[in-house]
C-alpha cells in the first residue's frame, strides 16, 4: 500500500452513532477510508479479523470494556498501531494515563473539524507531531519601574496588576507570586530574620544564602582542604559542598561511604531534587515529602538542577515547568540522558492537556498541577517510584 495510491483507514470506536457519523463525513473528504465499531469488544474483533486499520479514534466512556483498557489491550497486540483518545469527559489525569498506556494523542470533545483533521495527519506522521506552546501575545512595556515583568509565572507589568489590586499589593509580591510583608527587600523573597527581629543588618539576605549548597564548614580544618585519598584528588570541602558532610564523613579508605559511619536517619531514604523557581513550592515539596522515606535537595532554577543531577544521583526529580532560565520540558531529556533510570514528575500551575500529554511523550513519569496538597504530591511520588521498581 503507498500513500498516494490507497487511502489510508481510520477506525472509529464509540459508541455514539453522531459521532462516528460525524468522523466519518469530516475525514472522507480528506480522502481517508473510515471505519466503525461501537463497542471495544467490536473493534477487537475486526482487528483480529486483520482488518486493516492505519489509526484508531478511540473513546474512553463506552458500555461493557473501557476505552483505556483497549488503548492496553492494542498496545501490546498491536504496538505499531497508533490510537487517538476522543473524549467528552476531558482530564489531565486521564490524558496523563492513556498517553502512557501507549495513545499518541488526545482530543477532547465536542472538537473542530479542523482540530481532528491536524490531531488525525499528526498521529499519521503526516502534519507537526505537536503544536508548540504559544507564548502569551507580547504587548507593549511600560518604561520606568513597571517595565519588568512580576515573574515568569505572572507575566503582567507591576501597573497591570496595581490597576486592579493595589499598588501595596504589588510592592509585597514575593518569588511565588504571593504576597508577604516579611521581605529583606520589597519583591524579593521571604526573610525569617525580618519576620522574627524586624531588622537586619545582614549584607546579604539570608534567604539567598542558605540557597547555597551544603559547605564543609564544620569538618576539622587539618582535613578539610587536603585531598581525600590519591584516587579521590578532592578536598573534604568540595566533596562536601555536593554530596554534603554526611557523606564525607561516611567515605572510608575506599572512597566509598561506610554503613557503618552513614547516619541512621539517612539509610533506606530515596533521594528526590526538588525544583523550582519559587521558593515556598519548592520548601512545600521538602516538607511534605522530608522524613523517613524521602530525602530532599532543591534548586531554585534549571541549571542548579542541571549542576545537581550531573554530581549526584537522585530517585526522583520534581520539575517545574515554566522557569526564567530553562524550560522543564527542555531540560527532562537533558536529566534524563545523565541519569537515564530516575523518575521525573512534571509539576506545573499551568496544566493543560496538551503538556500533560507532551510530557508524557517525552518520558516524564507524571504530571501534577498545582496547587497540590501534601497528600497529592506523596502520593504522586510514591506511584513514580513504584513504576521504575
Amino acid at each position: 500500500m503507498t500513500k498516494s495510491t490507497t487511502p489510508l483507514t481510520v477506525l472509529v470506536v464509540d459508541d455514539e452513532p453522531t459521532v462516528c457519523r460525524s468522523v466519518e463525513k469530516i475525514l472522507t473528504r480528506r480522502g481517508y477510508r473510515v471505519s466503525a465499531a461501537s463497542s471495544v469488544a467490536g473493534a477487537l474483533d475486526l482487528l483480529d479479523a486483520g482488518r486493516h486499520v492505519d489509526l484508531v479514534l478511540a473513546d474512553l466512556m463506552m458500555p461493557g470494556v473501557p476505552g483505556m483498557e483497549f488503548i492496553r489491550i492494542a498496545a501490546e497486540r498491536w504496538p505499531r498501531l497508533p490510537i487517538v483518545v476522543i473524549t467528552g469527559y476531558a482530564s489531565v489525569a486521564s490524558a496523563v494515563e492513556a498517553t502512557r498506556l501507549g495513545a499518541e494523542d488526545y482530543l477532547a470533545k465536542p472538537f473542530t473539524p479542523e482540530e481532528l483533521e491536524m490531531t488525525v495527519a499528526r498521529a499519521l506522521g503526516r502534519g507537526p507531531w505537536k503544536t508548540p506552546v504559544q507564548a502569551a501575545p507580547s504587548r507593549p512595556r511600560p518604561s520606568g519601574a513597571a517595565a519588568s515583568v512580576i515573574d515568569v509565572d505572572l507575566p503582567f507589568d507591576p501597573d497591570e496588576v496595581a490597576q486592579v489590586t493595589s499598588a501595596a499589593y504589588v510592592t509585597h509580591l514575593s518569588r511565588s507570586d504571593v504576597p508577604i510583608l516579611d521581605f529583606c527587600t520589597p519583591g524579593q523573597r521571604r526573610c525569617t530574620r525580618v519576620a522574627t527581629r524586624r531588622v537586619c543588618q545582614k549584607s546579604e539576605r539570608p534567604v539567598t544564602a542558605a540557597e547555597r549548597p551544603p559547605a564543609a564548614a564544620s569538618l576539622p580544618a587539618s582535613v578539610a582542604d587536603d585531598p581525600i585519598d590519591v584516587d579521590l584528588p578532592f578536598s573534604a570541602r568540595e566533596v562536601a559542598a555536593i554530596a554534603g558532610e554526611a557523606y564525607v564523613r561516611a567515605l572510608g579508605r575506599s572512597d566509598v561511604p561506610v554503613p557503618g559511619r552513614w547516619p541512621k536517619e539517612l539509610h533506606g531514604r530515596r533521594r528526590v531534587l526538588a525544583v523550582d523557581d519559587e521558593t515556598v513550592v519548592v520548601h512545600a515539596m521538602r516538607r511534605s515529602l522530608d522524613g523517613r522515606r524521602y530525602r530532599v535537595d532543591e534548586a531554585f532554577s534549571g541549571r542548579a538542577a542541571l549542576a545537581r543531577v550531573v554530581a549526584q544521583p537522585y530517585d526522583l526529580v520534581l520539575l517545574d515547568m515554566r522557569m526564567p532560565d530553562l524550560d522543564g520540558l527542555d531540560l527532562l531529556p537533558t536529566i534524563r540522558e545523565h541519569q537515564p533510570g530516575v523518575p521525573v514528575v512534571i509539576v506545573t500551575g499551568y496544566a493543560s492537556i496538551d503538556t500533560a500529554v507532551e510530557a508524557i511523550q517525552r518520558g516524564a513519569a507524571d504530571y501534577l498541577p498545582k496547587p497540590f496538597t501534601p497528600d497529592e504530591l506523596r502520593r504522586v511520588a510514591d506511584r513514580a517510584l513504584r513504576r521504575v521498581a
